[in-house]
Parts: C-alpha cells; structure tokens; sequence
C-alpha cells in the first residue's frame, strides 16, 4: 500500500530485502528504511571479526540519528518551502556531513576498541524532499533510477578496476586499497577523510530507485539484468527478487532497497524541477540539444543527472567503468589547452559514441553544476528511431566541427587519430 512521506509530494511504495549469502558466517550489510524521515541507506561493512558488521550498524545508527535530527528537519524545511539553489546546496552540504560524521564515529570506535581497528563500511543514502532525492555515495555500493526509457545507474564505484578504467591506457596507478582486499579505494573508517559523492535527481511517477550493495549488483549479468528486475513486481517481490538472484551466486551478503514514485498528492506552483527555466535554456544551447523540438530535448535529458563539481576540481571521463559526456549548466570549465567554456557546453562528446579520447580532463575553475549523461543511458534513448536521428545527427554534425579546427583537438575531443573505441 502506498506510503506517505513527511515533505515528499508523492506517495511511494517500499520494499526491503538482505541476505547472509551461503558462503558467509554473518551478514555485515545493514541497511535503513525510516519513512518517518524519507531517508533509506544501506551499508556494506569491511573488516573480520565481526568489525565490518559493526561499521555498518554505526554508520546507519548517525546517518539517522544526524538527518533525522531538529536542525537536519528545519534545513529540509526550509528547502521544501522555498527551492532556491542556496537552500538546496544546503540540503546537500548537511547530508554531506551526515556521512563524515559516520565516518568520525567509526574511526573513533575503531580507535578505541583495538577489536575494531581497521573496520569500514560503504554507504549510499537517499534522502526524498519535495519531488526530488537527495543521494549520497561512497564505497562500492550504488544507487539506480529506473525509469520509462532508461535505467541509470547513478553512482560512481569508489573502487580500484574503476579508476583503473578511468586512467588513460598505459598510466600505473597507485591508490591506497582498503584491508580487506575488496579493491575498495573510498569508505567510511579507512581514514579521517572520506570522499562524500553527492547527486540531486528530479523524480517522477512510476520512477524506482534501487539501493544495493555490491553483493546485489555484482553478483548479476550486467545492467540488463537488473533493469529486467528492477522494472517488474512491486517494491517488496522486487527487492526480494534482486537478492534472491544474488544469491543463487552465493559469494557475499546482499541487500536492497526499492523505492516505488506512485502518484503525486502535493501540488505546489514553484515546483522546483531541478531544470529551471534557466537551467532548460542553458542546457538546450548546447550542440546536442540546439534547436530540438522540447519534448525531444527533455526526452534526452531524462538520461542526465545533474552533479556540482568543486573550483579546482577534474570533471572525470568515465564512472563505474563507462564514458559519460557533460552539459554545463552554471559555471566556468577550462579545457587542457587554456580555453574556458561556460553555459551550454558539451564535454566528452566522443564518449557518447563509446569513443575514449586521450586529451586530458577539463578543471572547473569555479563551482559549477553539470548535467552528466551515460554513453550506455545515451545509447537506450536513441533506441527510439526518431529520437536517435535527431541526437546522432547533431552529435556528428558538432565532432566534425571540432575535427575541421586546428586539427580536431578543441573540446576534450583528440585529433581522429586519437580517438580509441572502447571495446
């Protein structure tokens, strides 16, 4: 039966499901499902002896106790009552620390309790407001949006084979790799600082968000498999069907959440969709989306996940192991060869080809926000015969462009004879 959540405008439907796994004596998973709150977390613990079990059940102990706290419910407050981009940046700085103050309680009980020394933990949570989930990530776990025409996996693995994949061929790399030899690069308790992703993505009716450790999706054939799961039976049967499959390999503790967006019951005239009109017309300069019809642009941009990323910071080609190109909404990016660009950019264009080009990473010189599409979640729009000529034939139209100028490197996009298909 749907379900009503404090300061969310749609009814939703919830189903849970974890398991020990027949190859592990304890189930070090934890997860969290409090409606009273809209917030949803799982965890997936490291360590032997029991620690990793422990790491988990700390890290959803003050995720709910710091979100579900007095000042946590007036910032979310504020937000639903007023969704200005400041009001939503502070959602998002406080769900931020959320985890790094899991993180210090970790560290502290590993510290203190020479049994615990070494223990971490992932963690994804999901905090809904409004029409609109708040995401936080790290570790190895992920979060997935399904919707009509795409299921998008929207979290990056903080993981050893992917930052292999997103170092160009031929460069080593040496990252500190947690105890437990999970290739996990990125949790809660392996240092004082832990690196906090953070996403904002618009939700809709019939959307699901699907929370799982790496127990869940790592145990089956790739996407299709879970979008094939994912989209079918109620939350409940769904999460339960995800974990059952995951078990049939038998390997490691599995867990999932299942967030079903039923039907609206608030209405509000300043809806806060994310895109603002502004935003809308910033994203349609771009070379993909310049003079599209809107239904056709809104259509790709329902593949898009709108990321921040910080003044000094690299915007990465690949997460998880697959390309992704970029349309800045706000802010300035400076390419390698000194150019800035601004407003309605197009980043990594090639990669939507599932090209991987060599120049190196675009910096944003000031705070900017991003919206972040999948070569593969590209890939899946354009089934759509009408919707692929239109895309296709603006995306080849703009890589011509750059290749006719000064040799095709502009862009982040490498001279033809640098471009490699990623097989």
């Amino acid at each position: 039966m749907p379900s009503i959540l404090p300061r969310f405008d749609f009814r939703t439907e919830l189903g849970a499901a974890t398991d020990q796994g027949s190859k592990r004596s304890d189930n070090e998973d934890a997860h969290l499902v409090a409606p009273h709150i809209a917030v949803f977390a799982v965890a997936d613990g490291m360590g032997g002896h029991r620690a990793g079990e422990v790491a988990a059940r700390l890290a959803i102990e003050e995720v709910s106790a710091f979100l579900g706290s007095p000042s946590a419910v007036r910032a979310v407050e504020r937000y639903v009552s007023n969704a200005v981009l400041d009001s939503r940046r502070k959602v998002l700085a406080l769900l931020r620390r959320a985890v790094e103050q899991a993180n210090a309680r970790i560290r502290r009980e590993g510290q203190d309790n020479p049994e615990y020394s070494g223990m971490g933990t992932t963690l994804d949570v999901v905090w809904l407001a409004r029409d609109h989930a708040f995401i936080a990530h790290a570790g190895d776990g992920r979060v997935y949006l399904a919707r009509a025409r795409a299921v998008l996996q929207l979290t990056s693995d903080h993981t050893l084979a992917a930052r292999s994949a997103r170092a160009p061929d031929g460069l080593g790399i040496t990252i500190a790799e947690a105890p437990t030899g999970s290739g996990v690069t990125n949790a809660l308790g392996l240092s004082d600082a832990v690196e906090v992703d953070t996403l904002f993505v618009d939700l809709g009716p019939r959307d699901r968000l699907l929370l799982c450790t790496d127990g869940v999706h790592g145990q089956l054939e790739g996407e299709q498999e879970i979008a094939e799961l994912l989209r079918s039976g109620p939350p409940d049967a769904t999460a339960r069907a995800l974990v059952q499959r995951a078990g049939e390999g038998g390997r490691d503790n599995a867990t999932a959440i299942v967030i079903e967006i039923a039907d609206r019951f608030v209405k509000r005239p300043d809806r806060d969709r994310g895109l603002s009109p502004a935003d809308l017309d910033n994203a349609r300069q771009s070379p993909l989306l310049a003079d599209l019809p809107l239904p056709v642009a809104l259509t790709a941009l329902s593949a898009a996940v709108e990321i921040e990323v910080p003044s000094g910071a690299a915007v990465p080609r690949s997460i998880a192991s697959d390309l992704v190109a970029y349309i800045v909404l706000e802010g300035l990016v400076q390419h390698p060869d000194g150019r800035s660009v601004g407003a309605g950019a197009l980043l990594y264009p090639e990669s939507l080809l599932g090209v991987w080009g060599q120049a190196g990473p675009p910096v944003a010189q000031q705070t900017s926000r991003l919206l972040r599409v999948r070569a593969d979640d590209f890939a899946e729009i354009c089934r759509e015969p009408r919707f692929a000529a239109e895309l296709y034939r603006r995306l080849a139209a703009h890589l011509a462009r750059l290749a006719v100028k000064a040799g095709g490197a502009p862009g982040g996009t490498p001279a033809p004879g640098a471009l490699q298909r990623r097989g």
